[in-house]
């Protein structure tokens, strides 16, 4: 049965491309090419325009509505995942073309809400998930001295508050809280590699929704390159963003320990932040001779002709790199960290090596092989080509429809072990900030998990989720914001707002409280009642 499918991205091509922008626009083609219709909402940075206004076009026979964020709406600094005015268009572009499935890959930058907001109009609901996003606010689980983190109850060791447009600060618990609640609408997830869907469930995102189903690529177009020979050198090419993570330093370090570096030559392609900084470290280091910087290139199939090895030495652990899947399609052997969805990849001396990330010495080592042994280069190509030749793009396509027509809308949209308390006030007291703190810290078995959302942030519907309102903000008046609220919710004031707790004592509507203490034992009752109820007492 043919579908209307609308695929979610944060970005999209021609105007972005990293590894998520490709697999969502390859996925699209196909669906196109099958029959289904298809249209995508993205963000994008470079069509210009007023803020959050749409501009529609087709790419590549794709119709893409763009809608114009700046970047700081990329920023994870501040409230990027609820926004009113992109929520509004995406919509009307719901209620135009029906859609009956919504397939989200990155929406960093774009309204979380998209997931609800699809859900409760009858849409199948499914999430690719390509980075660390989804519970890591950087997207690559390093912390602030790049180290891998295991630990995704430290999150605000890295930033504990993040802000609006109008600097008013939120406790980072607050985004993990809502994402949290938008994830509950989520009817499938899908991970492209085993690491990233075990790391996601450690994180606390259920089980039972996972499937992990490999992006796939397009063999036929990489397995038909034609390599540019090159006899006295061996050619080593990174494909990718200048980001830290990516571990350009370590790679430029790598060569410059290299006895033999007459016999090599690294191509680096792409450009991003470091690409100044890693021009001046290969001056300084007197590599000119043996390293290129090719900048980014129309046509990856020319980088990939003047390739011997690929090199992909990042520090943060990736999910399914695009790139060494193009390498291993092309029968090109890659050296990889031994780290993330690389190790699912590459078959360490068989199919190319792994080596310690972050360590330039033992990069070196396993780049000295292939120069001292070139004979591998066919013969580990060969073995790649082998293990992903039958990984294509319309495999990939087939699973995910199989998901399509297998998850159907329904089910629990908030699970009876969590107490959703709803904050309004333009800011939080600091006693407040120090409740929430302390309220989070389990308070025994049968207590259920508080999640902290700011009101403006839900979807009206969402309010019937709601266990209690909470007023975080001395300042804040009786108004229209109270107002959607259902009667039986009760409401948590300060009693420093005298009109607030008058409404509390005379309409019996609530509890007051004076300092954190007061604050956290109010929030305990309610959820002890609220647990009674669940337990049948």
């Amino acid at each position: 049965m043919k579908k209307r499918i609308i695929i979610c991205c944060n970005a999209y091509p021609p105007n972005f491309i990293g590894g998520a922008e490709i697999i969502a626009h390859e996925h699209a083609k196909i669906f196109k090419r099958l029959g289904h219709e298809i249209v995508v909402f993205a963000g994008d940075v470079h069509i210009g325009g007023e803020r959050y206004s749409i501009y529609r076009d087709v790419y590549e026979g794709i119709n893409v509505y763009r809608v114009s964020l700046t970047h700081q709406d990329y920023n994870p600094e501040f409230v990027n995942f609820a926004n009113r005015d992109i929520e509004d268009k995406f919509i009307r572009i719901l209620d135009e073309f029906l859609p009956d499935v919504a397939h989200f890959h990155n929406l960093f930058g774009l309204p979380l809400t998209f997931i609800q907001i699809a859900k409760s109009r009858g849409i199948k609901t499914i999430l690719t998930v390509h980075d660390y996003w989804v519970f890591c606010l950087k997207g690559t689980t390093l912390n602030r001295v790049d180290e891998v983190c295991d630990d995704w109850t430290q999150c605000s060791g890295c930033m504990p508050f993040i802000k609006d447009d109008y600097c008013r600060v939120f406790p980072l618990k607050m985004r993990r809280d809502f994402f949290d609640l938008q994830f509950h609408e989520v009817d499938a997830f899908i991970s492209p590699s085993k690491y990233l869907a075990d790391a996601c469930i450690r994180a606390g995102m259920p089980k039972e929704k996972f499937n992990v189903i490999s992006n796939g690529i397009d063999i036929k177009r990489f397995s038909n390159i034609s390599k540019k020979p090159m006899e006295d050198r061996v050619r080593f090419t990174f494909i990718g963003y200048f980001g830290k993570h990516k571990g350009i330093q370590t790679l430029i370090k790598a060569v410059s320990l290299l006895e033999n570096k007459d016999k090599i030559c690294i191509n680096l392609v792409g450009s991003g932040e470091l690409l100044n900084i890693s021009t001046q470290q290969v001056s300084d280091m007197r590599l000119n001779g043996s390293i290129k910087f090719w900048g980014r290139i129309p046509n990856i199939e020319d980088a990939y002709r003047e390739t011997d090895v690929f090199v992909l030495p990042s520090i943060w652990p990736e999910n399914q790199p695009v790139t060494i899947m193009e390498a291993m399609a092309s029968r090109t052997p890659v050296i990889a960290s031994d780290i993330g969805g690389s190790r699912e990849l590459v078959d360490d001396g068989k199919t190319g090596y792994l080596f310690q990330a972050g360590d330039p010495v033992d990069l070196a080592d396993k780049m000295n092989r292939f120069i001292n042994n070139p004979l591998n280069i066919h013969k580990f190509g060969e073995n790649g080509y082998n293990k992903i030749k039958d990984d294509t793009l319309d495999a990939s396509v087939d699973k995910i429809l199989r998901i399509y027509d297998r998850n159907a809308p329904g089910g629990e949209s908030s699970p009876q072990g969590e107490f959703l308390i709803a904050c309004i006030g333009d800011r939080i007291d600091p006693e407040c900030l120090l409740a929430m703190a302390v309220s989070s810290i389990s308070k025994g078995f049968c207590q259920p998990r508080s999640l902290f959302v700011k009101s403006n942030w839900l979807q009206e519907d969402q309010f019937d989720l709601v266990k209690l309102i909470w007023i975080v903000d001395k300042e804040a008046k009786q108004n229209d914001d109270l107002a959607v609220f259902k009667d039986d919710i009760p409401l948590l004031v300060p009693e420093a707002n005298e009109g607030l707790k008058r409404l509390c004592i005379d309409g019996k509507h609530g509890l007051y409280y004076k300092n954190a203490t007061e604050a956290d034992a109010c929030i305990q009752f309610f959820k002890s009642r609220l647990a009674d109820v669940y337990q049948g007492t």
